[in-house]
């Protein structure tokens, strides 16, 4: 089964900049087909091309939530709270609604992104460095060492031979990794059934696998409860946002209770499963009895975003130490495995 890639998707701060600037000017009385046209203006040719086809649309008696979502790709969500904004006459507001909820998504990954780049940097240099040592320094030394006519210590042996494999075959290592990759990114993005098993994977490993699930955790109490402030029933709100969640575990737990909401159960009860943080079910329950459910779930979702804040900080300073020490490994090993059978040898010479 293939999946269907848009390829319209604008990226998430040019919807942003769009959705801020149509919210502009319809707050200061402009129509939307007047709003489209000035928001065409100061962007690049394919982004214009968009929103011509998105005016073209509206002009054409289609709503505006349609037009944006064929022409930029909204999500769902997104959509959604514009197309509820545009039929209560509150467009405005719908759209400010939309903008500050992409914002604070986009403000998430950013976190995450930047709390990962140190450990990722550290990673990359203790491997050029490794291969620099290896590729670079073992081949002046390697004769140097076979010239002893001794019996070389375990872990010359060893050293040796990783850096006489890449000498010989680093090309080859390369190229096969390579394809690899690029293999495993097309059925990543093409293939649904390879996603869901490695999206799965993903979400048993330690650490990251919790992150993971809390950061769409967050997305979608943060999308659903924006829906319900907006006026939107319980179970389109709650259907339109299952479904653009791009976390395939997430998104299995919670399709399975579409028939439940449906039922007109309580939406707490969902949460009552062992993968969700153990306060989320309390304040949606209590949100559902005092008629703020909405805000119940964009508030659990700005606490499920400072627990992925620290789990991000306690996970870098668990990650930094050990990838320090593992550089130290590589290079002592190295440094070692040169040192051991020329002090092997001093100390044979000094006994004759």
């Amino acid at each position: 089964m293939r999946i269907r890639i848009n390829h319209n998707k604008w990226r998430r701060k040019n919807i942003i900049l769009l959705l801020e600037r149509l919210e502009l000017y319809v707050s200061a009385g402009v129509t939307i087909n007047r709003a489209l046209q000035i928001s065409s203006g100061g962007i690049t040719v394919r982004q214009k091309d968009a929103i011509q086809r998105a005016l073209k649309s509206v002009e054409a008696g289609a709503s505006l939530s349609k037009a944006l979502t064929e022409s930029v790709g909204l999500s769902k969500t997104i959509a959604g709270l514009i197309e509820h904004g545009d039929s209560s006459g509150s467009l405005a507001q719908s759209l400010n609604v939309a903008r500050s909820l992409m914002e604070r998504e986009d403000e998430l990954m950013k976190k995450c992104t930047s709390a990962m780049t140190y450990p990722v940097v550290i990673g990359i240099f203790a491997g050029l460095l490794t291969i620099g040592l290896v590729r670079g320094v073992m081949p002046q030394i390697i004769p140097m060492l076979k010239s002893l006519h001794v019996q070389l210590p375990f872990l010359t042996r060893m050293v040796m031979f990783v850096s006489e494999s890449l000498m010989r075959y680093g090309l080859y290592l390369l190229a096969t990794t390579v394809t690899i990759s690029v293999a495993i990114s097309l059925l990543y993005a093409r293939t649904t059934i390879f996603k869901s098993i490695a999206q799965e994977l993903l979400f048993r490993t330690p650490l990251i696998g919790h992150l993971t699930f809390s950061y769409f955790l967050a997305v979608f109490l943060r999308s659903c409860g924006a829906l319900l402030e907006s006026g939107v029933s319980i179970g389109k709100a709650y259907v339109n946002t299952v479904r653009t969640i791009s976390f395939i575990p997430l998104r299995n737990r919670l399709e399975s209770n579409i028939s439940v909401v449906d039922r007109g159960a309580s939406i707490g009860s969902i949460f009552n499963i062992p993968q969700m943080p153990s306060y989320v079910a309390p304040l949606i329950n209590a949100g559902e009895v005092s008629g703020t459910l909405g805000a119940s779930m964009v508030r659990a979702a700005a606490i499920v975003d400072r627990e992925i804040e620290h789990s991000l900080k306690r996970l870098t300073s668990l990650i930094e130490p050990v990838m320090m020490a593992g550089m130290g490994l590589v290079v002592g090993s190295i440094a070692l495995s040169i040192m051991m059978p020329i002090y092997d040898l001093s100390r044979a010479l000094q006994q004759h």
